[in-house]
């Protein structure tokens, strides 16, 4: 995926459809049940579809993330959705990182990053990361 405007309209879809799913109660699994770690910030706290750790920040972050996503790539310019893309990747890369460390995969108790949030983080930050710096050009 070499379009950063493909990039915006496709992980921008993607991250407001689950970021809104996320929402819906059924689709999640009670922390208790999960097993996960408390947090000082319960607030819609649960493994979203039995594989994400989310809480209210996760899921409003992945929420706003996917409609900046689908503007950018509405844009008649594709510079929107190439700083979207690179929004993605600084944000999210870090927080793969975070979500890596015992010490701060709970972002000190306010934001689960671990389990499957490292790998879906850390996917998006690396396309994020070649779509949003590359310079557009195929390469031989």
């Amino acid at each position: 995926m070499q379009s950063p405007k493909k990039f915006a309209l496709i992980g921008g879809s993607t991250m407001l459809a689950m970021g809104l799913a996320s929402f819906i109660p059924q689709l999640s699994t009670s922390p208790r049940r999960a097993r996960l770690p408390r947090l000082k910030v319960q607030t819609s706290y649960g493994k979203f579809l039995g594989l994400f750790p989310l809480n209210v920040f996760n899921k409003t972050a992945l929420t706003l993330f996917g409609v900046a996503g689908v503007l950018a790539s509405r844009a008649t310019s594709e510079k929107p959705a190439r700083i979207f893309a690179r929004a993605v990747a600084i944000a999210m890369g870090p927080l793969a990182i975070l979500g890596a460390i015992p010490q701060t995969r709970t972002l000190f108790g306010m934001w689960p990053l671990f389990g499957a949030e490292v790998a879906a983080h850390g996917t998006y930050a690396a396309i994020g990361a070649k779509v949003g710096f590359s310079n557009g050009r195929p390469h031989n």
